[in-house]
């Protein structure tokens, strides 16, 4: 018998069973001269909501999963023990964010951080939250 996440998964028009659960991503441009410099992290999708979060040490997020957004996280400081589960597959990964580190969450995967440090992230999703009909389902 299927949960009713895996059933609302098995509807999704997404193919969930097709892809990774997290995307990590490599920066595409490192530039420096003598004025600074510049680092491009993503030049692909578009974002709907830009979050910057800010976590005290020793805390968990997240513990939740999207049926059609996806989540770009950026870390910008600190250090967070990522720990994700895609519903249909059972599949997981674990894994720890540091400074600079960028990567995506795909729709229908569990996602909970725990902050081994204070630390500070930007959080940019595909679609707004709509807070009538948000697309958050805790785990």
């Amino acid at each position: 018998m299927k949960s009713p996440e895996q059933q609302a998964a098995a509807s999704s028009p997404i193919p969930v069973n097709s892809r990774p659960p997290v995307e990590f991503l490599e920066k595409y441009v490192i530039h420096e001269d003598q004025r600074g410099g510049f680092l491009g992290i993503i030049n692909k999708y578009t974002w709907g909501e830009v979050n910057y979060i800010h976590t005290r040490a020793g805390v968990e997020r997240g513990n939740h999963y999207h049926r059609y957004t996806k989540e770009l996280f950026y870390i910008l400081s600190g250090e967070i023990q990522i720990d994700v589960r895609n519903i249909v597959t059972n599949e997981e990964h674990h894994f720890r964010a540091k400074p600079h580190m960028a990567f995506i969450i795909e729709p229908y995967v569990v996602h909970t951080f725990t902050t081994i440090e204070d630390s500070t992230w930007l959080n940019m999703l595909s679609h707004r939250m709509d807070e009538e009909r948000p697309d958050f389902y805790k785990a």
